[in-house]
Parts: C-alpha cells; structure tokens; sequence
C-alpha cells in the first residue's frame, strides 16, 4: 500500500482514526467505495497482499486502523468499542472523504473487522451496498447477556471442545502483561504450521497461556515466515506502541456485555442484510465455524443474498489466501 495516502481525523466522539486511502479511484453509483476492516490482531497492514492483488480497480479503497490499534486511539475505557460508537467513527472517515451521498461503499471485514462491517451496516444501511465477510459469518446481534463459561460449556458439548478458550487469557487482568513480553511466543501461537494448532492452541483451556509462558516451538505457515507480516506485527505491539493493551477490549467489551448493553438501546434496529454478501469460509479455521456464526441467520432469513466461498486456510486467510480473495472481491463487485 505504499501508493496509498495516510491520513489523520478527529471523530465526532473526539477519537483519532489514522487510515489509507488510494491516491487514485472514483465513487460513482456504478463504483462503490471499498472499507476494509481488519481484525485481531492486526491493523490496515493485513490488507497488503489483497490490495496489490486486486490491481488496477476503479475503486476508491478507504483502509482504517481499528480502534485499539497502530496509529489509531488506544482508549482505556471499554466503553468506546461499542459497535454503534464505532461505526458512528467509521461514517465520520467515509464524511472525510465525501463519501455519504447514498450507498456507495461496499464493506469489506476480517475476523472483528467482519463483526464491525456487519453492524456498521445495520446502524448504517442507506450508506453500503454490498458486505464482504472474512471467516466470521453473521453474528445476529442480540441484548441477552453473554457468559464465556455457558459459550464454552455449550460449545464442548456441540462440537467436542471449548470454541472460545482463548477469551479466558485475551479477557484476564494480565492479558497484556502475559503477551507484551512474549511477542515471538504470541506470532507462533496466532500463525503456527501444525496440524489441529488453531484446535489445540485456542480451543483447549489454558492452551494459549501455556504455550505462550512455555518454550515448545512450531513451524510457521509460509506467509509468516518472512519479514513482511512479522516485522510489522513486532513494531505494532512494541512496548513503545503501547502493546496488546487496546487489541483486547474488543473482547473485553463483549465479555463484559458492554455490548449487550448497547445494542438494548437501539431495539428499533433492522437485523436483515440485504445488499448482497460475500462469506469467506475458511476449513481451517477452528473458532470461526459457519454452522455456529452464519447457518442461524440463514435459518431466520435474515442474509437473502448470500455467496458463500470455501478456502482452505486457517484463520488469516487475507495473508495465506490474499490472490483468491481479491479474485473473488472483484468477481463481487460486479453483482453490487
């Protein structure tokens, strides 16, 4: 993205959002907008190998560090991460760039990116005409109070093991402390090479803890073994950026039901998508499961224009599968 332009703003909620948006491209009603968001633990930089693979695309591309991350704000209060004060920041960027003039942006997002995206565009839906969905599928949002141990308890008995094990060490008091000092410990953890390592790393209790505080080594997947990713991700989560502080309160705030409690103040809110949706699923992918997050909205009918794409590919699909990606992003651009 070294074409891209950086850029600072000032949300109306008095956050700074650092995003990238290309030097080149148009907003027509015949060419949307692209919004990429990205998700844990990353920032715009995910998005590199996409982009360059898109190519020369008439599109505008809008690129933000989520709240929490790089260059953005890294707010204490996990009050701030709510989806509706985020997407709220997000319609500011697209103000900035004079991009609020009917539906004209399609939203493209990875992991929490992917949850932001979805409801971004329920709180927003007269902005966007189409939603790209990386490994996490539509998650209907709901105002019941969310309990990690009932999730984990339900879960090991539908699928034979815990599915959100990890949130026991991304939710704890000294979640930052455990990983700021262990950041080759937590890049093996997150892109191991090994068969079952998302099962055995994140869906096991205490799996992450341990093999983040222990010395076992694994082999990485090939996209994480040069410097391009791993160099950023160490630079992004230095001591001296702040750490993994802020990458947690997306968790935080849904653990917390700070969430919850911020979606029963908008019951007015329409939960169908209906522009047309991209869904990448992902086989490798342990945690992020179709059947769980994507099978009950299609049940209630509330995602009627739904593509769905398989990969092989664990979790960070935009930097193992970057080419297959792109391809079908352009593919779906022609459908919006």
């Amino acid at each position: 993205m070294d074409s891209f332009q950086k850029k600072t703003l000032v949300t109306a909620r008095s956050l700074k959002y650092t995003y990238h948006v290309s030097r080149s491209g148009e907003v027509t009603d015949n060419c949307p907008a692209l919004l990429f968001l990205h998700g844990f633990p990353d920032s715009a930089h995910l998005w590199t190998d996409v982009i360059a693979n898109l190519g020369s695309v008439p599109n505008k591309i809008i690129i933000p560090d989520c709240l929490g991350y790089a260059s953005t704000d890294k707010p204490e209060d996990t009050a701030l991460y709510t989806y509706d004060g985020q997407a709220a920041d997000l319609v500011d960027i697209l103000g900035n760039e004079n991009i609020l003039d009917g539906a004209q942006t399609v939203l493209i997002g990875h992991d929490w990116g992917s949850a932001l995206a979805q409801r971004t565009y329920l709180y927003h839906r007269e902005l966007f005409r189409g939603i790209v969905l990386v490994n996490t599928g539509y998650i209907v949002p709901s105002a019941d109070k969310f309990d990690l141990d009932a999730v984990n308890t339900l879960t090991e008995k539908l699928l034979g093991y815990p599915q959100f094990a990890y949130w026991e060490l991304f939710t704890a008091p000294d979640a930052a402390e455990v990983i700021n000092t262990r950041l080759d410990r937590m890049w093996q953890a997150l892109h191991g090479d090994h068969d079952q390592w998302m099962k055995k790393l994140f869906c096991e209790k205490d799996g992450m803890r341990n093999f983040i505080l222990g010395d076992e080594n694994v082999p990485l997947r090939p996209y994480a073994r040069g410097p391009k990713f791993r160099d950023h991700f160490m630079e992004q989560f230095s001591p001296e950026k702040g750490g993994f502080f802020g990458a947690f309160q997306m968790y935080k705030s849904t653990a917390n039901n700070v969430q919850a409690e911020a979606f029963e103040k908008l019951p007015e809110v329409n939960l169908k998508i209906e522009v047309p949706i991209l869904y990448f699923i992902c086989r490798q992918d342990a945690v992020c499961l179709p059947e769980l997050m994507m099978e009950p909205a299609k049940g209630m009918g509330l995602v009627p224009n739904l593509k769905e794409v398989v990969l092989d590919c664990a979790h960070w699909s935009p930097m193992e599968k970057p080419v297959e990606i792109a391809t079908e992003i352009k593919a779906f651009l022609g459908t919006v």
